[in-house]
């Protein structure tokens, strides 16, 4: 008896993850993107060096899970004072990344799904419905897609430049990739 109970107490937790893979972001083939603007210009900001992790259900076409974090002085606008200031702005010391969690999807067709999770920017989580293209293959996954939101959503005033504001509303584009591996 003693040692089905300690079959059942040490062998349980290895039943659990041989039902459930982890997939890795693969950085070099992700990226997310910021458009912003300005009455007088527009520009963007691409973050390559991101990190997340995904969950699938063994025999499961979609993900159970998903966290992607990008670290906000990892954006690059292609104008260094532009992002320096937006360090400053974005208190990026005290708030460095942007995470995304997610753990409930819905297939809305055969090549698109809706996340439902939660943004934390600045020190804000903000429940957000995102949808994406699900490309799902031998190799791995892909999402891609768009989505917008307010930077006062997350407690954030943007700056104004020739008496004229930053545009409130971001728009967000992302391209990540996910590849299974064993995950310790």
């Amino acid at each position: 008896m003693k040692k089905i109970l300690l079959l059942l107490f040490f062998g349980a937790p290895f039943v659990g993850a041989a039902q459930q893979a982890s997939w890795l972001l693969m950085p070099a083939e992700s990226t997310i993107t910021y458009y912003a603007k300005h009455p007088l210009h527009r520009w963007s900001g691409e973050n390559s060096k991101l990190k997340g992790i995904a969950k699938l259900q063994e025999g499961e076409a979609l993900p159970s899970q998903l966290a992607i974090i990008a670290t906000v002085r990892d954006f690059d606008s292609q104008n260094e004072n532009r992002d320096a200031h937006a360090l400053e702005v974005l208190d990026a010391l005290d708030f460095p990344d942007v995470k995304f969690y997610c753990n409930q999807f819905e297939a809305t067709t055969s090549d698109s799904l809706v996340l439902q999770g939660d943004l934390e920017f600045h020190g804000v989580k903000v429940s957000k419905a995102i949808t994406a293209a699900f490309t799902k293959s031998s190799d791995g996954f892909q999402l891609q897609g768009r989505f917008g939101f307010n930077a006062s959503d997350f407690g954030l005033r943007l700056p104004s430049f020739m008496l004229a504001r930053i545009d409130d509303a971001i728009q967000i584009a992302f391209d990540v990739r996910f590849s299974p591996q064993i995950v310790e």
